[in-house]
């Protein structure tokens, strides 16, 4: 038998969490009493003292340190697996994290046609710039940009990428660069800290630091944009521009096209037990990341 109980546990990585008995009550809509109570039953049951008082915060001693770092992957994992249990009995529901481009340019133009097929699923999307922390935001699946090695994640290559220059066909009202080498005499749309010009430039044979004129971005959605808008050049991923270019807002210039040396990945919590919602998800996206990659770029 377990020296204490899980709800003891839950209460303590609660107090450790938030360094106060009073917003740990508050969070588990318990009084303070019954906090401090808990926790001198845990101690004892332990023989170790995991709080010492410094001021008005409640501190971690070095066994209470060690203690929340070893039970939050598995309490994450019983919260996971209680909340999936509750939601599927209302109704099968996935929640997925993307790159708001990603999102925007490729994942929703299609995912009407999953939709059709699943009706009754509920479908969560959360875009952001940055990496989403799928436990604390609860996230059955993200599809991520990059080398496929993020720590306590399995990642599955969803789709390879090419890079090559687009812009709106309006761009100096038609007169665009007939070679990689006029670049410098065009204004040049980018993403801040992106590698797209860096990786093309380099296989295209172009100096970058030649460019007069650049504006930067946050992120490809706001880039991507402005390229629209006839604002300037930019290199972009063929996943995000290729609907854009089929329905005439982009044209692509040259053709030089580089290998991305980032990929698109499936990332899920380690040895997550997927449900059948999921399943089918990932199965979609598999098939949909695979005809488009089947059509080939000329």
């Amino acid at each position: 038998m377990f020296p204490t109980s899980l709800n003891s546990l839950l209460t303590f990585e609660a107090a450790a969490r938030h360094k106060s008995y009073s917003l740990a009550a508050a969070e588990l809509h318990i009084t303070h009493s019954a906090i401090s109570q808990q926790m001198r039953l845990l101690e004892k049951s332990l023989g170790v003292s995991l709080f010492e008082r410094k001021g008005r915060q409640m501190q971690l001693t070095a066994e209470g340190l060690q203690l929340h770092k070893q039970i939050q992957p598995a309490l994450r994992q019983i919260t996971r697996a209680l909340a999936q249990v509750k939601t599927e009995k209302r109704m099968p529901a996935i929640r997925v994290a993307t790159l708001q481009s990603f999102a925007t340019f490729w994942l929703l133009p299609r995912l009407g046609q999953f939709q059709a097929t699943h009706p009754d699923l509920v479908i969560h999307i959360q875009a952001a710039i940055g990496l989403v922390n799928l436990d604390k935001t609860q996230t059955d699946i993200a599809i991520r940009f990059g080398l496929g090695k993020w720590e306590d994640y399995d990642a599955e290559k969803l789709l390879d990428d090419q890079l090559y220059p687009v812009c709106s066909p309006d761009f100096n009202a038609g007169r665009f660069p007939s070679s990689p080498k006029q670049l410098h005499r065009f204004r040049i749309l980018c993403v801040e800290n992106g590698r797209e010009w860096l990786n093309w430039s380099q296989y295209a044979g172009v100096d970058i630091a030649s460019f007069q004129h650049e504006t930067h971005h946050s992120d490809s959605n706001l880039m991507l944009t402005a390229a629209k808008a006839g604002q300037g050049i930019a290199v972009a991923r063929h996943s995000l521009v290729a609907g854009e270019i089929a329905a005439g807002n982009l044209v692509r210039l040259f053709d030089v096209i580089a290998p991305s040396d980032y990929s698109y990945y499936l990332v899920t919590p380690k040895d997550l037990q997927k449900s059948a919602a999921l399943l089918a998800f990932e199965t979609w996206l598999k098939s949909e990341a695979k005809a488009f990659a089947s059509d080939e770029l000329v």
